[in-house]
């Protein structure tokens, strides 16, 4: 309560203000989902820029291109079947930067330096993504980072209607990371 009596009526639309901002906001943000109108929230470069840098690191054929958020950050993640070795290669670019940020192997079921390192198999991981975001698993991967890690990622068709790409350690069992999908374009090599 205002401590002046003159000022009750103005204490009190004041809070009427107020309670009915945070619910006109609330309302708002409840119907928001992530789209491709999210794009333009983004000072983004061109996705040339960041397939030459994809190029430049894993030399082949971008076979797909995810355009997701992680965190605050947008990211372009090229599957790049490498020239060299034959392998898929996720390699992921800052699209405000224009600069890699992470490259990672894929790698199969029966890869022995994979299922050496992973502490929980990939239907635990599976579990845990799916009691988090409830869904369908719409595609799954084991993979190496250049940096050491194994990870299981998924990409999940959550019951909300989005879908989201999510990565779990492999030796840990915790989510390393969970980012918005907003366009793919491309096939996964079957």
């Amino acid at each position: 309560m205002c401590p002046i009596i003159n000022l009750n009526y103005i204490c009190f639309m004041i809070f009427l203000f107020t309670i009915f901002s945070l619910l006109f906001t609330s309302l708002s943000f409840a119907n928001d989902t992530a789209d491709l109108d999210d794009i333009k929230l983004y000072n983004i470069v061109k996705v040339e820029q960041c397939l030459d840098q994809a190029y430049d690191t894993i030399p082949g054929h971008a076979r797909k291109l995810e355009f997701k958020i992680e965190g605050d950050d947008p990211i372009y993640e090229f599957d790049i079947e490498s020239t060299n070795d034959g392998n898929i290669y996720n390699v992921e670019c800052n699209a405000e930067e224009g600069l890699i940020v992470e490259i990672e192997k894929e790698v199969t079921a029966d890869n022995k330096v994979f299922s050496n390192a992973a502490k929980i198999s990939i239907d635990q991981a599976r579990a845990n993504v799916l009691k988090i975001h409830p869904g369908k698993v719409v595609n799954e991967e084991r993979e190496i980072g250049m940096d050491g890690s194994f990870t299981y990622e998924f990409d999940v068709q959550t019951v909300a209607g989005y879908e989201i790409k999510v990565d779990i350690d492999a030796i840990t069992g915790k989510i390393e990371e969970a980012s918005f999908e907003l366009y793919e374009i491309g096939m996964e090599k079957e």
